[in-house]
Formats: structure tokens, sequence, C-alpha cells
């Protein structure tokens, strides 16, 4: 692969995050009646959270040709993203998804839809050499997004790429649940590292504790399956091992974009190592979620998502938290 090629791709939606609500120290206070837009969408914040973290990274997506798709690409190119691969789509606007803020930095979610379903196979396409590619569940709602989903896995699936599957379920785009949880779990099938939320997990194994969902859901293919638990921290499954772990205490304001940073931190410590999860050994897994932990958390004490990503200062201010391996 050349010096300047992507290493890691990710695919999915891009667009804008109009927040509605003002927050102090996580207290929710009277809404002014002004809306703040930011660069949004899970694979799109993990992108621009990789390119913060110096990872040369490039988003597959698809915008509208308006204001909102020339912000997104611009601030993409201004964090180090490669844009080569974000269409511009003439005649549908940008996605954009209104999240509104209550107490503690709890979210709910009302979406426009837009250019980000109009993506086709045609579209993609996956370089040969690519260390891994990270996607989500959204693109997989309309067929072809779908074709397109499953075009990218075929290929990565032939030259060896990781794959790193995040859901992010949103209910109300998904619209029968029960179509989601038979996408998502047979994409999940076909990964090697599965990241969900412990929300998640209930909801693609009703009526089962969240270790019982775990058991259910590795499968033989998975090389390691996350579960994360907010302030609880996260639990992981390997073949090899499993456990959970803690993270650090930090006073939550919004939650947006924290999952997507943790993905960013946990993909970063991967590609430093350029191994994959089944090559590591227990203490140098248990180091790297502890690091996506530390930057997932901190994503979480400033409103946005890129706009709150913490600087490699800040994630290394808990370098103690991250070394500091108990048996477990």
């Amino acid at each position: 692969m050349d010096a300047h090629s992507p290493s890691v791709y990710c695919f999915g939606e891009a667009l804008v995050d109009g927040f509605v609500g003002n927050h102090t120290n996580g207290k929710e206070q009277e809404h002014s009646g002004a809306i703040e837009y930011t660069l949004g969408g899970a694979p799109t914040n993990t992108a621009a959270g990789l390119a913060k973290l110096g990872v040369n990274v490039s988003l597959i997506a698809e915008v509208g040709d308006d204001e909102y798709g020339k912000s997104i690409r611009n601030e993409l190119v201004e964090h180090g993203v490669h844009i080569e691969h974000v269409l511009v789509n003439e005649s549908e606007p940008t996605t954009r998804a209104m999240v509104t803020l209550g107490p503690s930095g709890a979210r709910s979610f009302d979406f426009f839809r837009g250019a980000h379903e109009k993506i086709t196979p045609r579209d993609v396409s996956l370089p040969n050499e690519t260390f891994l590619l990270h996607f989500g569940s959204i693109m997989q709602i309309g067929e072809t997004g779908a074709q397109a989903t499953q075009k990218l896995i075929s290929q990565a699936k032939k030259h060896g790429t990781i794959l790193s599957y995040d859901p992010n379920i949103r209910e109300k785009l998904w619209e029968n649940l029960n179509r989601a949880r038979d996408v998502i779990l047979a994409t999940a099938k076909e990964v090697d590292i599965l990241k969900i939320s412990e929300e998640e997990a209930h909801i693609l194994s009703p009526d089962t504790t969240f270790e019982e969902a775990a058991q259910q859901l590795c499968t033989d293919n998975l090389e390691i399956l996350i579960i994360t638990r907010g302030r609880e921290g996260c639990y992981f499954m390997t073949k090899k091992f499993n456990g959970y772990l803690p993270t650090i205490s930090v006073d939550a304001v919004d939650t947006t974009g924290a999952g997507d940073a943790f993905n960013a931190g946990f993909i970063y410590q991967l590609l430093r190592t350029k191994k994959r999860v089944s090559e590591l050994t227990r203490k140098e897994l248990e180091q790297k979620l502890r690091f996506a932990e530390v930057v997932g958390s901190l994503t979480t004490t400033k409103k946005g998502a890129l706009t709150a990503f913490p600087t490699i200062h800040e994630i290394y201010m808990y370098t103690d938290f991250i070394q500091n391996i108990q048996p477990t």
C-alpha cells in the first residue's frame, strides 16, 4: 500500500446533527430557541475521530449539493479525512438529525432523511490492502444501501481486511425492529469486531442479561464482541477470554458520539500494532479497550461528537488507568 493511501475506511451516513437544548454540568436548562449544527453520522464521527488521532482514514458516504453537504466536506478535510469517496447528490438534500439533549446528556433523535439513502453498489469500492473497514447498520435500512454494504463486506473478506461493525440501532429509522434484528444478526456473522451498547444487546437478544446476550451473540466468526455499558465501563468476549473493564468517572454533558469515539480509540490502537484482535494477549487487549474507554468517556464531557473528541494529550493524562491492568 502507498504510504499516503488510507489504511482505514469508514462507510455510512454523513449528516448534520442539530442540537436542541442547553446544558451546564449535565443539568438541563431552558432552551434558548437557537439550534447548533455539527458534523454527525456514526461512521463519519469515527472517521473524523481517527483523523484527529493521526490515522490515515477515508470516508465512503453521500451528501447533498447544499450548504450542509459543503460544510460536512469542508470539516472533514479540515480534520484530515480523505473525502474522494464522499459523493455529492445534486437532487437530494443532506440528511439531518435533530438531537434533543435531556438531563445527564440523554438524547432523543428525529431524522430528516436525504442523500445518504441514495448510495448504490456501483458507488462504492474498497482498495485491496485496506487494514480495516468500519461501518454501521443505518445504510442497511434501504435496499441500495444494503447492497452497497454487502459489496464492501465481500471485498473486505476477499482481501483479509478487518471488519468492524457498530450497528448503532436507531429504532425510528428502522420502523420494523424485527427486520433490524434480522439484518444486524446476519451481518454480525460476517464481521470480526462487533461493538454494541448494553441497550442494543437487549434489543438483539431480548429477555436476557447482557452476559447471556453476549453468549448468544458471540458467534465463531467474531474475534471480539464488545458491549459498552456507559458509566459501568464495558464487557468483552473473545474466543480465549472475557471480562469487565471499568471506565473513568466524568461529568457527562452529552453522550452523542461517545460510542463512535470509543470505536476510533480502539481502531487506532489496533492500527498502531498492526495486529488483529485474535493476535493480542489479554493484557494488550485490555490496554487497548481502556484507551478506547477514555476516549469515549472524555467525549461525553462536552456537547457534540467531534467537537468534544479529546486530544492525545488529554487521553494520555489517564496513562496509569490505561496501562494498569489488574488480573480479572
